[in-house]
């Protein structure tokens, strides 16, 4: 038997992820506080390296796009944690011998290193 998954707000919460990522980003580069918004209102739905041009230029950085496309990446792979009972659930469904995958229709390389 085959269980496939979202990743994305069904296993982990990647809304909350963004979020704390966004506000240590801002923190960080000490940017004005609404930059958490702009950056959380064009990442929400999905994060590809290309919105990261429009976010230099909207948020007057000076780092290359692709150098903050990494640290979206690693940042918000910590960033994220599964929903109470993912896990659990998982395991279950592994010990009942279910193989289990992951689809998704995020970045192949911010989705893979968000999983555990």
């Amino acid at each position: 038997m085959l269980a496939l998954f979202d990743l994305d707000n069904t296993l982990i919460d990647r809304s909350a992820g963004l979020e704390d990522w966004a506000r240590g980003f801002v923190r960080s580069r000490r940017l004005v506080h609404e930059a958490e918004s702009v950056i959380c209102d064009r990442l929400r739905e999905r994060a590809y390296p290309a919105e990261f041009v429009h976010l230099k230029e909207a948020l007057g950085l000076s780092d290359d796009p692709d150098d903050l496309w990494h640290e979206y990446v690693d940042g918000v792979a910590w960033s994220v944690r599964c929903f109470p009972g993912v896990r659990e659930g998982l395991e279950a469904l592994r010990g009942a011998g279910w193989t289990l995958g992951i689809a998704t229709n995020g970045a192949g390389d911010t989705q893979r290193a968000k999983l555990p």
